[in-house]
């Protein structure tokens, strides 16, 4: 099934849950269990999603439902904790409060079949993109500025033995120089106006170093839906940011994230590419 189809079914499976709340209240996403119809080209590694869910103590409650006649699983989730450690720090741009683990899942699906070799986080929370990344065959590599964050990460690692390498350090500041990316995606965790600032830092401080490939993607988080006076109303709210860094729209998926629970319009990702002449 093409990253499309996935994230078309998966939104249909939030909309009609949505009128269905069984964990009233609580942060909650949806892991769809045996209606996938992956093919051979794309298979999907159902199994370690679970484990993932299981070793990380966000995910703090489940029932298993049907919805839409497909077997899913559905899950609480208790991010308070990490939210609020993550508002400590002065260089961060959006407190942490995550996409679901099947919309990670979609979204490197989507930049494998785009030709990126390395997925990485900016803001990456509890590694789920680094971690989806890893068991498709992406390089994963997160980039996370809270500590206690970081040590989630690693006994995720440890717990499910899925590699992905860990930056501690503030994405506008890190140093990617020795890390041999040939074709990476950045994904900037950062919703428009709040991500700009984000995103800006983390496309000066790339223009420092020289990959042995041309072509740098980004991964924005967009909106569908404007407040009144958005500084951007254009392109999900980075048509400027896109427009002045010379940025070509490779593909836009939208998909379930937490803060779109409550919402009938979910979160398009804005997958595009920095083409520099050689």
């Amino acid at each position: 099934m093409h990253p499309h189809n996935l994230a078309s079914l998966v939104v249909g499976l939030k909309r009609v849950y949505a009128g269905r709340r069984d964990f009233s209240g609580s942060p909650y996403e949806i892991l769809p269990l045996d209606c996938l119809n992956a093919d051979e080209s794309i298979a999907i590694p159902i199994s370690k999603l679970i484990e993932f869910t299981c070793y990380n103590p966000i995910f703090s409650g489940q029932k298993e439902v049907n919805i839409q006649n497909c077997r899913c699983k559905v899950f609480s989730c208790e991010v308070i904790e990490y939210w609020l450690s993550s508002k400590k720090y002065d260089a961060c741009y959006q407190p942490f409060y995550p996409t679901w683990l099947i919309s990670s899942l979609i979204i490197c699906l989507e930049a494998k079949l785009l030709g990126f070799s390395e997925i990485v986080d900016i803001g990456s929370g509890d590694a789920r993109i680094p971690y989806t990344g890893a068991i498709v065959g992406l390089r994963g590599i997160s980039v996370e500025l809270d500590s206690s964050l970081v040590d989630l990460q690693r006994q995720i690692i440890k717990s499910t033995g899925v590699e992905f390498e860990i930056l501690n350090a503030d994405g506008c500041k890190a140093n990617f120089e020795k890390m041999n990316l040939s074709r990476p995606m950045f994904l900037i965790s950062g919703l428009p106006e709040h991500g700009e600032v984000l995103a800006e830092g983390v496309i000066s401080n790339l223009t420092q170093y020289e990959f042995s490939s041309c072509n740098l993607g980004y991964a924005l988080m967009g909106s569908h839906t404007m407040k009144q006076y958005s500084r951007d109303r254009t392109l999900y709210g980075w048509g400027h940011f896109i427009a002045e860094h010379n940025l070509k729209i490779l593909d836009c998926l939208t998909l379930p994230t937490m803060w779109t629970n409550e919402q009938s319009i979910d979160t398009p990702f804005v997958l595009s590419v920095l083409e520099q002449e050689c």
